[in-house]
Formats: C-alpha cells, sequence, structure tokens
C-alpha cells in the first residue's frame, strides 16, 4: 500500500437516486466514477453534467454540490486523502474500460464481506487511480508509442525483446525504446514489467489460478524470478498480496 494515499470511504450507489448535495467545502478528495445513468454536479460555481463511462475528482478545498439524479443512476465514489494531490482533471470521458470495472468488482467484493474494507480496497483504488492517468497520458503519445503499447499489452504471455517491437514498428529498437522512453518515463522493458506485475495482482485478487499459472500467464517462466520481481515493485511476495487482497 502506499503510504501518501488514505482511502477512508467507499459507497456503490446501485441504481437508486443519488442525492441532493447542497453547496459545500469537502476536507478530502473525493473520486466518482459513472457506470451507468447521468449525473449533474456544481463545482465552484461551475456546473458539470457525467454520462455514462465518465470519471469526476473533484480536489480537497473545493465548493461541491449535486442535484437529485434520475432513479436509474450507478456510480461509485472513493473518499480519500493524499500527501500529493493525484494529477487529474476536474473530469475525464470515457474513461471507464474492462480493468476498471474488473478493479471496481473488486472492490464490491470485499466491501460485502468486510466490515471495514477501505483498507483492503486501497491498494485496488491505487491501481485505480493508476489506470486513469495512464489513459489521460495516452492521449498524449505519439502513434509509434501507442503501437508500442498496444503491442506489449496484447501479448504479456508472450516472450518479448527489443527486437520484437523493431519488427513490429519497422523503425530500429534504439529508436523504439528512446521515443518511448522520452514520452512515458519508461523504458519499453520496463514498461513491459510494470503492465505484467498489473496484470499480475489482477489475477491475484481474482484468486482463481494457482501462483505459478499466473506467473506464466503474464509471461515470466521462472516463478522464482517473478516472485521477486513482484516483491521488489509491491513490497509484498505474491502469496503475501492474495494473502491481504483475495476475498475468498
Amino acid at each position: 500500500m502506499t503510504n501518501d494515499l488514505n482511502l477512508f470511504f467507499i459507497r456503490h450507489n446501485r441504481f437508486t437516486p443519488a442525492k441532493q448535495l447542497p453547496p459545500s467545502e469537502i476536507l478530502f478528495h473525493d473520486l466518482t466514477i459513472l457506470l451507468k445513468g447521468k449525473l449533474e454536479y456544481i463545482i465552484d460555481g461551475k456546473q458539470v453534467a457525467l454520462s455514462a463511462g465518465d470519471m469526476i475528482f473533484i480536489k480537497k478545498g473545493s465548493v461541491r454540490a449535486r442535484k437529485l439524479s434520475a432513479p436509474n443512476v450507478d456510480y461509485i465514489s472513493f473518499n480519500f486523502t493524499a500527501t500529493a494531490t493525484p494529477e487529474l482533471p476536474l473530469t475525464l470521458s470515457k474513461c471507464v474500460l474492462g480493468e476498471i470495472k474488473l478493479l471496481i468488482a473488486a472492490c464490491d467484493e470485499i466491501v460485502e464481506k468486510q466490515s471495514s474494507p477501505e483498507e483492503l480496497c486501497q491498494p485496488v483504488f491505487s491501481c485505480i487511480l493508476s489506470l486513469l492517468k495512464r489513459r489521460l497520458t495516452a492521449k498524449k503519445f505519439t502513434p509509434l508509442t501507442l503501437k508500442i503499447i498496444k503491442f506489449l499489452k496484447e501479448n504479456l504471455e508472450e516472450k518479448i525483446t527489443l527486437a520484437d517491437v523493431g519488427k513490429i514498428t519497422f523503425f530500429s529498437p534504439v529508436y523504439c525504446d528512446t521515443v518511448f522512453k522520452k514520452e512515458t518515463g519508461k523504458s519499453v522493458i520496463d514498461y513491459l514489467l510494470d503492465e505484467r506485475i498489473s496484470e499480475a495482482k489482477k489475477l491475484l485478487i481474482e484468486g482463481a489460478l494457482p501462483l505459478k499459472q499466473i506467473s506464466e500467464s503474464v509471461g515470466i517462466t521462472d516463478y522464482n524470478y517473478f516472485s521477486r520481481l513482484f516483491k521488489k515493485r509491491t513490497g509484498y511476495t505474491p502469496t503475501e498480496y492474495r494473502k491481504n487482497f483475495w476475498i475468498p
């Protein structure tokens, strides 16, 4: 879990009207993801309308108000504090992709079975924040970087080298790595390892596959290496991560 983030409240509103909120200054950050229906806010005097698939990030200190919604609205809200404010815009449209839906489902499972679920949901919520940030920055990438990212994501289970990246882009591997690192802040291989660990986290939370099979499914055939890499990047061994964050 990150030390600079404290998730203290989660609420998933399923198909009941969102209550009207009078204008008030909030003393925390509020991230709300709208899955179905429509929501209307007034943030610092500005009207903001959300449709299905949108999110709103309301920073601490903002004056927030919300109108009464129609009855068929489905949204999840996360209230948290952080030493560093996440670099997210007020709204992000059409950002609820499959990965985020899966993580929301994991939060729902934890909330359903735990009386105080926020601590267990915190690493899942951190993943949601990371995906939203990635969704935002992806819009700024060149076609070359986007093609590399697509290739990496679609072939996580395969052995991938810089030479493979050069072949699918028709540029030299060194050039691909230089451009990629300039735009993403990571080398191609480092980005690939992050993607593999992120996918492994989701599979561990789902709890369906044995640990060795999870390692192989993210392209790492040596389980001992996978375990060391996972702990280096998360602070947990795969076994510890599943024990702490999987709700059977």
